[in-house]
């Protein structure tokens, strides 16, 4: 009888189960600063008392599918570092339930909410996700500070600057939410601000010829804004200082920021040079002792930027930048004795260059979404660079010169660059295409010596298209490109097309391991100022000639790269390849009693570059040691040279943070540069700060080379026809005391901004120099 009841009672409990309708929950992951998709980020369903069911992590696009999910009421929870966990409540009544976008919003950080107790690196298909621990960010005043403790590979440190670099002349890119900044603006970001870092080791079309790109990922202000100033000076006879102010306010979609920036140097140094002159029936050889010389620079750049921005809509900004560099005694200047072998006389030696700068120029720029994952670009640069240089070469006896030697020269350029880019995200990828444009003028007249009046036009068109390709934990990147470069100067013309093929492709191979590669082919042209059809004379023996014939030439390249990152150690290993074709470098050639310095388009350039870093952090990121030994082999092959050259070096850089106080040590040795027949030799130096970092403020002090002796750098020139060695010796730079401090203002909200992607610019004068 029991049985006869219990039957229909297990039927009305099994059989709803049975049958119950289980389905999917989908929706994408986005950052609600910047509406990206958010890789990795952690998805998990709960019951409705908080029970766990199951989790994922979205893909490189954001999405996510939970699978096998019955109809009813759940907890949806999605979390990722340096974001507020975010929560929704689910009513599944139907088979495939959609949750739409999900947008997470930064932390509040490290103060309040979820806290990063230690380093975090994520290692994507084309770059590193690095989040900040709490300890690195409260040891830091500035953006570049907190850079140099992340201690990634490849990167080089100025201390006493605050600027990052890559070594052997390499291109870095720095961005801020995808916008191309400065170096200064990098100084700008409050540290707190940095949600995360991301490092581009294989960067896309879009980038151009940039070897590293680093993308500080941060957060925006909703209203009020900030003030912050950072501030580095010498102690001593030397003047040596770097100096930075920031403003910013919000209001509603706009923000309002200026900032400038000023750099000063005025100090006295020694060179010393030795050539010898190989005549065809005789070599003359000099010897130059350097006497103190006069080094000072002045350097003031300043950004006014406004900006609109409605997010998931567009985002507009207009910027306008002020440089100016001034230069009353240059890094080239020299004054010394000179003997010669063929002459008992001693001569004295002033060789001296003032030179002004001044860049305005003014950005646009249109950012728009589109529907279906669309996304079109459109920036606008013009430039003036409005340049004077003026030279001073006397070879004297008693008094009397005997070689008086003036050039001065003032130069004019206007440059538009214009800009345009499509994006289309599919499931599996990415297909970016972009057009650009640049059209240049300049009217360079020299006075002197030398008198003359050139005028130039260049005009550079580059069309380019790429599709990244996303195939679970493998990635490959396909991209074509086109350059069409027109130049003339008076009645020379050149017009000249150039294929700009890659190839890219990335494997992860867990969690904490990957391996990378990319092939490329490029293009490179002659510098404006190499391409001036004037002679400039360099002293009693050599002149310097532009060539209006050279041509483009071909840049064949390629770099491997594998990476570890697992608990308290880093490995990373970097091979890099170039081969020019047909290069731009320097000739010395002999033509009636003189030694002419000629660029030429050469046989061909190769470069091989082989680093490791070890990275160890024993103590956490309480103490982190990164030891980066390398090496350098560069082939340089002429028309009528061939020189090889091998440099080895190393960089040791030790973080110790305790609490808010923080103790760094940089060592470097000589990263040597060659090129045509010249080595230069990079600076090998040590530096040593000890510092306290508190919520609004910071202080330190510190040392350059305060176990080294003086402060040196050489060149060397192989030539067979003038080979030369020459040491710049500065015995007043070592030690150098500083004293680093910044301060920091907060007022208002933060708010959520648009992304901005490119960003375009002309530096470079064209002018050539006799120095």
């Amino acid at each position: 009888m029991r049985l006869k009841y219990l039957l229909p009672l297990l039927f009305l409990i099994l059989v709803p189960n049975l049958f119950a309708q289980t389905g999917s929950i989908t929706g994408k992951i986005l950052e609600s600063t910047s509406n990206s998709p958010v890789e990795w980020a952690t998805i998990s369903i709960l019951t409705s008392d908080s029970t766990f069911i199951k989790g994922i992590n979205s893909d490189d696009n954001g999405d996510f599918t939970l699978q096998n999910i019955s109809n009813g009421d759940y907890i949806l929870c999605v979390g990722y570092i340096g974001y507020e966990t975010h929560y929704m409540t689910i009513q599944k009544s139907t088979e495939n339930y959609n949750a739409g976008n999900i947008l997470l919003e930064p932390s509040s950080i490290l103060l309040e909410g979820v806290v990063v107790t230690a380093q975090s690196v994520i290692n994507k298909s084309d770059r590193k996700l690095v989040t900040p621990s709490k300890a690195q960010v409260k040891a830091s005043s500035n953006g570049i500070d907190l850079l140099q403790r992340l201690q990634l590979p490849r990167l080089s440190f100025d201390f006493m600057s605050n600027t990052v670099s890559l070594p052997g002349n390499g291109e870095l890119q720095l961005r801020i939410n995808g916008i191309e900044v400065t170096n200064a603006e990098i100084m700008a970001i409050r540290p707190e601000d940095i949600i995360r870092i991301e490092y581009h080791d294989q960067p896309s079309a879009r980038y151009g010829k940039a070897e590293i790109v680093i993308d500080y990922i941060v957060r925006r202000k909703e209203s009020g804004g900030n003030i912050n100033g950072n501030g580095m000076n010498a102690v001593g006879e030397s003047v040596f200082s770097n100096n930075f102010l920031s403003a910013r306010a919000n209001h509603k979609k706009s923000e309002f920021s200026a900032n400038i920036y000023g750099m000063n140097r005025n100090f006295k140094w020694k060179r010393a040079n030795n050539e010898v002159f190989k005549f065809p029936d005789k070599d003359i050889s000099r010897t130059e002792q350097g006497l103190p010389t006069k080094y000072h620079e002045d350097q003031i750049n300043t950004t006014i930027n406004y900006s609109l921005v409605e997010a998931d809509k567009y985002f507009f900004n207009v910027r306008f930048r002020y440089n100016y560099d001034d230069q009353p005694y240059s890094y080239t200047d020299r004054k010394g004795i000179i003997t010669t072998s063929s002459n008992s006389t001693v001569l004295s030696l002033y060789d001296h260059t003032s030179y002004k700068e001044n860049i305005p120029s003014l950005d646009l720029y249109y950012q728009r979404n589109l529907k279906n994952k669309q996304l079109v670009i459109f920036n606008i640069v013009g430039t003036h660079i409005a340049s004077t240089n003026c030279r001073i070469y006397q070879e004297l006896d008693n008094n009397i010169p005997l070689t008086d030697i003036l050039s001065n020269i003032s130069g004019d350029k206007y440059s538009l660059i214009t800009e345009g880019i499509y994006e289309k995200t599919f499931s599996s990828g990415k297909l970016t295409a972009g057009l650009k444009h640049s059209q240049i003028y300049t009217n360079n007249k020299y006075s002197g010596n030398t008198q003359a009046e050139i005028n130039m036009n260049l005009a550079e068109t580059y069309a380019y298209a790429e599709y990244m390709l996303n195939k679970g934990k493998i990635n490959y990147t396909f991209n074509v490109g086109m350059m069409r470069t027109y130049y003339r100067q008076d009645n020379s013309t050149l017009e000249k097309y150039t294929l700009r093929p890659s190839i890219s492709t990335s494997y992860n191979i867990n969690d904490h391991t990957f391996i990378r590669g990319r092939a490329y082919i490029w293009g490179g042209n002659p510098s404006l100022s190499d391409l001036n059809n004037v002679e400039q004379v360099i002293d009693s023996f050599q002149i310097r000639r532009g060539n209006p014939d050279l041509v483009s030439y071909k840049d064949y390249g390629g770099n491997i790269s594998f990476g570890y990152n697992k608990g308290i150690i880093g490995i990373d290993l970097n091979a890099t390849y170039k081969y020019l074709d047909k290069p731009v470098m320097e000739s010395i050639l002999y033509e009636n009693d003189k030694f002419i310095r000629l660029p030429e388009n050469q046989k061909n350039y190769q470069r091989l570059s082989i680093e490791t870093t070890l990275k160890i952090r024993p103590l956490k990121d309480h103490l982190t040691i990164s030891v980066t030994p390398g090496i350098n082999n560069y082939k340089s092959i002429g028309n009528n040279y061939r020189h090889l050259y091998t440099n080895p070096y190393v960089r040791i850089n030790i973080d110790a943070i305790y609490k808010n106080w923080i103790l760094n040590f940089w060592a470097t040795t000589d990263n040597n540069w060659f090129y045509g027949e010249s080595m230069n030799q990079g600076e090998a130096f040590q530096t040593l700060a000890f510092g306290y970092n508190a919520p609004r403020w910071s202080a330190m002090i510190g040392a350059m080379n305060p176990i080294g002796t003086d402060y040196k750098t050489k060149q060397e020139n192989w030539s067979k026809f003038v080979p030369s060695k020459s040491q710049l010796i500065g015995d007043n730079l070592t030690p150098l005391l500083f004293i680093r401090a910044s301060f920091n203002i907060n007022f208002g909200r933060q708010f959520k901004g648009g992304d901005r992607r490119i960003n375009n610019a002309d530096t470079d004068a064209g002018i050539m120099s006799g120095a």
